[in-house]
C-alpha cells in the first residue's frame, strides 16, 4: 500500500505540473490582455507600466517559474480585478457559498440516489424500476440551469413558497440545494442499480441463499458492500465537481460563489486568479481520485497495490 501511494503522489505530481503548463499557455493564447478591455481605456505608456508591475512584459517562461514558485510558498498572488486582495482572501470568502449548497446538494442527493438504486434494482422489471430509471435519465439529461429555472418557476413564482434568489438566509439555499442534488441523486440511481443488478446475479449470491440466509442480510451485508467499490470511487471526484461551485446554478440563484470566479478571471484576463481557480481545482481532483484508489482498495482485500489479485 506504501508504494501504491507514493506512486500515486508521483502522479499526482507529474499532472500537476502538465495541467499548470497546459493552461498557462492556454490563458496567454487568447486575444487580449487584462488592460486592454474598453471599459478601461489606458494609455500605451500607463499599459506598459503597469504590464512591467505585474511582470507581463516578460517571456512566457519567465512568467510561468515566477508564478509556480509563488505557489510552492502558497503565494498565488492578487487578482486584476480587485488589486487590494490576495487570491486566496478572496477565494475563500468565495468558496463558502460554493461549498455550502454544493456539498450539501451532494450529501443529500446521493444517499437518495442510492436509495432509489437499489429499490429499482430489487424491483427489476416493475413500475418501481421503470419510474426510478425514468426519474434518474431525466436527471442526467436535462440541464442543470433548466433544473434551476423549473425550480424557481414552481416555487418562488407560481407558489411563491421560497425566494429565487440569494445567500444570506437559509431559505434563499433550499433551491439550490434542489438543484445541484439533481445530478448527484440521477448519477447515483444508475450506479447503484446497475452494481446492484450485477452482484445479484453472481453466483455467491445463489450460496448464500441456499445457505438460508436472509435476503435482508444477504442485501445489506454482502450485496450492498460489494456494489459500493464504483459508488466510492464516484463519490469524492462528484463531490470535488459539486462543491467548487457550478457556473450554471450560481447565476441561476445570484449565489456569490466560485462560478461566477471562472467567468470573470477568463472575461477580464485576470491570469493569477483563473490559474489558481484551475490548480486549484486540479490538486483537488487528483486527491479525491487518490482517496477513492485507497478506499477501494480497502474495500476489497482482493486487490494489491500492483493491480494483481
Amino acid at each position: 500500500m506504501t508504494l501504491f501511494i507514493l506512486r500515486r503522489l508521483v502522479s499526482i505530481a507529474v499532472t500537476f505540473i502538465v495541467v499548470s503548463i497546459i493552461i498557462f499557455m492556454m490563458m496567454h493564447a487568447i486575444p487580449g490582455g487584462p488592460f486592454d478591455g474598453n471599459d478601461m481605456p489606458l494609455s500605451d505608456a500607463v499599459r506598459a507600466k503597469l504590464m512591467a508591475r505585474l511582470g507581463l512584459d516578460q517571456p512566457l517562461h519567465v512568467q510561468y517559474l515566477n508564478y509556480m514558485w509563488g505557489v510552492l510558498h502558497f503565494d498565488f498572488g492578487v487578482p486584476y480585478q480587485s488589486p487590494g486582495d490576495t487570491i486566496i482572501g478572496l477565494l475563500s470568502r468565495a468558496w463558502v457559498p460554493s461549498l455550502v449548497l454544493g456539498g450539501a446538494g451532494v450529501l443529500i442527493g446521493a444517499p437518495l440516489g442510492v436509495l432509489l438504486g437499489m429499490a429499482a434494482a430489487l424491483n427489476r422489471n416493475t413500475w418501481i424500476d421503470y419510474l426510478a430509471s425514468t426519474f434518474a435519465t431525466l436527471g442526467l439529461t436535462i440541464p442543470v440551469f433548466v433544473i434551476s429555472l423549473m425550480l424557481i418557476l414552481v416555487f418562488a413564482v407560481w407558489l411563491n413558497w421560497l425566494p429565487a434568489s440569494g445567500w444570506g438566509k437559509p431559505e434563499r439555499w433550499i433551491l439550490p440545494i434542489i438543484a445541484y442534488a439533481a445530478i448527484p441523486l440521477a448519477t447515483y440511481a444508475r450506479y447503484t442499480r446497475s452494481a446492484m443488478l450485477d452482484t445479484l446475479n453472481r453466483p455467491f449470491v445463489t450460496v448464500l441463499r441456499a445457505k438460508g440466509l436472509s435476503e435482508r442480510r444477504i442485501i445489506f451485508q454482502h450485496v450492498l458492500r460489494n456494489s459500493a467499490i464504483p459508488l466510492v470511487t464516484v463519490f469524492l471526484p462528484m463531490f470535488i465537481g459539486t462543491a467548487t461551485g457550478s457556473i450554471f446554478v450560481e447565476a441561476m440563484f445570484r449565489v456569490p460563489g466560485l462560478g461566477a470566479y471562472f467567468v470573470s478571471s477568463i472575461e477580464k484576463r485576470d491570469y493569477p486568479l483563473e490559474m489558481a481557480l484551475m490548480l486549484m481545482i486540479t490538486m483537488m481532483y487528483c486527491l479525491a481520485y487518490l482517496f477513492s484508489d485507497i478506499v477501494y482498495a480497502l474495500l476489497n482485500p482482493r486487490i494489491r497495490a500492483g493491480g494483481k489479485p
